[in-house]
C-alpha cells in the first residue's frame, strides 16, 4: 500500500474528510491532533455531572451532504438526534427582542424619539449615497451607508468592535458578506408601511443537536473512520515537516516523550492558517511567512455558571449588543438538551473574546466570575436569579475566531498561493482557508476535499477550483 494520507487536525472539517478518502478507496489516513479528544472547537467536555459544549454549538440543518452524513451516522439510533428551531434573543437598552428583529416589537420597545432618529438617519442617507458615490472601504463605510449611523452601531457595530477587539473601520467590508446574509433596512420599512417587504433571516434558523453534547457528532464519526481502517492520532504535538522538491515527503510527530515519523503521500491541513505555514519550515519564502503571520485571531474565553434552578431563560442563544457588557453571548445549553446538564440544575455559558495574553486572558478564574456576575446583573431576568448560583468553571481557548483585518486578504492570498506551489499539500476546512463559516460549511469543505483526494492521482485544477469556491474573499480565485 502507498503511503499515508495525513490530514492535521480533527475537527469537523478533518473528519469529514477522512471519512470521504476511507468510505470512497483503499487508501490509508491517518489523522493528527494536540488535542485529547476529537471535535475542535464543536467538542464537548465534562464538569461534575454535566457534559459541556466549547460553544456550545447545534449544527444548522441546510440539507445536502453534511446533514445526510450527520443524519446517516444514527441511523439505527435516531433518538440520540434531537431537532429544533433556533431561539436567540438580543438584549439591548435593557429589554429584550427577538431575533431576527420584528419590527413591530422594536417600535413598541424603543422610545419614539429613538426610532424617529433611525428613520431619519436612514432616510438622508440613502439620500447622500444616491447623490455621492463614495468607495466602501471598511465595514464603518458598509454599515453606516445602509443602516444609517445609529441602527448600524445599535445593531452590528458596537457589537463588532466589542467581538473582535478592534475598531469597525479597521474591519474588510468582505466581514459582512460573512457575517450578515441578506438583511436589508429598507425592507423593514416597507412591510412596516403594508407596502412590500421580505425579511431575510440572516442565519439558518433550524439545527440538530446531540442528546449528549455536540462532540458526540464527531466521536460517532471517530468511531466510524476506525471502523474504515483509518487511524486518529490524539495528544500529539507536530515536530517537523520534511518537505524536498516542493513535496512533502514525511512528518514528525510527539506524543508524550516518544517521537515518530510517519511518510506521506499527501497532506491535508485544516489547523489554523498561520500556524501551518510555520510548521513548513526554512522551505517557506519569505513573503508568505511574512503574510502568514499577518493573519490573525481573536481567542474566547468562557464563564460556565451553575444555577440551583430548572431553567433560567427560554433562549438558546443571547447576545449583549452593548458595550457596558464584557461579555458577548449568554448560552442555556439546557435548553437544546435537557440531558446535557444534572436534572434540577442550568448552567449558563457567558462568552467573552479576548487577544492571547492581555489582561483579560491574564486574569484569574476567581476574577472572570465576578466579571460575569456583574454583566449578569445588569440584565433583569438572570438578575433575580443570581441568588440560585451555586458553581462556576472557566475554560480559555486560543485563537479561536479569523479577524477580518482591512488587509486581510492581500495577507492570505500569497500564503494559499505558495501552498498551492507544494505538489501533494492542500488546505480546508474553517481555519485552514481562514473562513468564518459553521459546522455544516466545515464539513461540506472536508467532504468535498475528500471527493477530490480519492483520485489517483489527485486533479490539482479540481483543488484550485475548490479554493475558488470558497475563498471567495479573493478575486485571485
Amino acid at each position: 500500500m502507498s503511503d499515508p494520507v495525513i490530514i492535521l487536525g480533527a475537527g469537523p472539517a478533518g473528519l469529514a474528510c477522512a471519512y470521504r478518502i476511507l468510505k470512497a478507496s483503499q487508501k490509508k489516513v491517518i489523522i493528527i491532533d494536540r488535542a485529547p479528544v476529537v471535535g475542535g472547537i464543536g467538542a464537548s467536555f465534562t464538569w461534575k455531572s454535566h457534559t459541556l459544549d466549547i460553544g456550545p454549538h447545534a449544527f444548522h440543518t441546510r440539507g445536502g451532504e453534511p446533514e445526510t452524513l450527520i443524519r446517516s451516522l444514527f441511523e439505527k439510533e435516531p433518538k440520540k438526534l434531537i431537532e429544533g428551531s433556533k431561539k436567540v434573543s438580543v438584549y439591548l437598552k435593557d429589554k429584550r427582542f427577538k431575533y431576527p428583529l420584528q419590527v413591530s416589537e422594536a417600535l413598541l420597545k424603543f422610545n419614539p424619539l429613538l426610532s424617529i432618529r433611525i428613520f431619519a438617519e436612514f432616510f438622508l442617507t440613502s439620500l447622500f449615497h444616491a447623490i455621492v458615490s463614495i468607495p466602501i472601504e471598511n465595514f464603518e463605510n458598509w454599515g453606516r451607508k445602509r443602516f444609517g449611523a445609529t441602527l448600524f452601531r445599535m445593531s452590528f457595530g458596537d457589537y463588532t468592535e466589542k467581538v473582535w477587539k478592534t475598531k469597525a473601520e479597521k474591519i474588510s467590508e468582505k466581514f459582512a458578506s460573512e457575517k450578515i446574509q441578506g438583511f436589508k433596512f429598507i425592507n423593514l420599512i416597507f412591510k412596516l408601511l403594508r407596502i412590500g417587504g421580505q425579511i431575510t433571516e440572516p442565519y439558518y434558523q433550524t439545527w440538530l443537536y446531540h442528546r449528549q453534547g455536540s462532540g458526540f457528532l464527531y466521536h460517532r464519526l471517530a468511531e466510524e473512520i476506525r471502523d474504515l481502517g483509518g487511524e486518529i492520532k490524539l495528544n500529539a504535538n507536530i515536530v517537523s515537516i520534511k518537505q524536498q522538491q516542493n513535496q512533502i515527503i514525511s512528518l514528525n510527530y510527539q506524543n508524550g516523550e516518544q517521537r515518530f515519523e510517519l511518510p506521506c503521500s499527501w497532506l491535508v491541513n485544516t489547523i489554523p492558517l498561520p500556524k501551518f505555514i510555520e510548521l513548513l519550515g526554512n522551505h517557506v519564502p519569505f513573503t508568505a511567512r511574512y503574510n502568514a503571520r499577518k493573519l490573525r485571531y481573536i481567542s474566547l474565553m468562557i464563564v460556565y455558571l451553575e444555577f440551583n434552578l430548572k431553567q433560567v431563560m427560554e433562549d438558546h442563544w443571547l447576545y449583549l449588543l452593548e458595550n457596558k457588557f464584557l461579555f458577548n453571548r449568554i448560552t442555556e445549553q439546557k435548553n437544546l438538551s435537557h440531558d446535557t446538564i444534572e436534572p434540577g440544575k442550568t448552567v449558563l455559558s457567558l462568552e467573552m473574546t479576548c487577544r492571547e495574553g492581555d489582561e483579560f486572558w491574564r486574569m484569574s478564574d476567581e476574577e472572570l466570575f465576578a466579571l460575569a456576575k456583574d454583566d449578569c446583573r445588569n440584565i433583569g431576568f438572570i438578575r433575580e436569579h443570581l441568588h440560585s448560583l451555586s458553581d462556576y468553571h472557566v475554560k480559555r481557548i486560543p485563537n479561536v475566531y479569523e479577524i477580518y483585518y482591512k488587509s486581510f486578504d492581500r495577507s492570505a492570498e500569497p500564503t494559499l498561493a505558495y501552498l498551492k506551489e507544494i505538489k501533494n499539500v492542500c488546505t480546508t476546512g474553517r481555519r485552514g482557508l481562514f473562513l468564518q463559516g459553521d459546522m455544516h460549511q466545515s464539513i461540506e469543505m472536508g467532504l468535498n476535499m475528500g471527493n477530490i483526494l480519492v483520485q489517483d492521482p489527485p486533479e490539482p485544477q479540481q483543488i484550485h477550483d475548490f479554493y475558488g469556491k470558497y475563498v471567495m474573499y479573493l478575486d485571485a480565485y
